[in-house]
């Protein structure tokens, strides 16, 4: 007969000997603890609520950082000297605004005179 992983012989019996048992036993009452552990955490909605608050803060203030040194960095070389930045304007999406706009219009105009008809 040979011992499987669990520690019980291959027919099924509990090993008879003190010390493997007590072995075991405290094998399976530290995982018990640890699996009562993670329950409780994950039923303490207060607890979960907090620290993904607080991930989430601390992304935010890591992106307020980096945005902010981009913009100093940007206004000490290349944008005005009195501190402000320059805004370019994006010829393409005006354009393409624009083209939207006009086929809505003459969408519009189409439904109107069909249904004047």
């Amino acid at each position: 007969m040979t011992a499987s992983g669990n520690g019980h012989k291959s027919n099924g019996n509990p090993p008879s000997d003190p010390a493997v048992l007590r072995a075991e036993i405290r094998r399976t009452r530290a995982e018990l603890g640890e699996t009562v552990q993670l329950l409780a955490a994950k039923a303490d909605v207060k607890a979960r609520m907090k620290s993904s608050a607080s991930q989430a803060r601390d992304r935010f203030r890591a992106k307020a950082s980096t945005t902010a040194a981009r913009m100093r960095d940007s206004n000490h070389n290349g944008g005005r000297s009195g501190g402000q930045a320059t805004l370019r304007a994006d010829p393409v999406p005006v354009a393409t605004l624009i083209g939207v706009a006009a086929s809505a219009v003459a969408v519009i105009l189409l439904v109107m005179r069909r249904r004047r008809r």
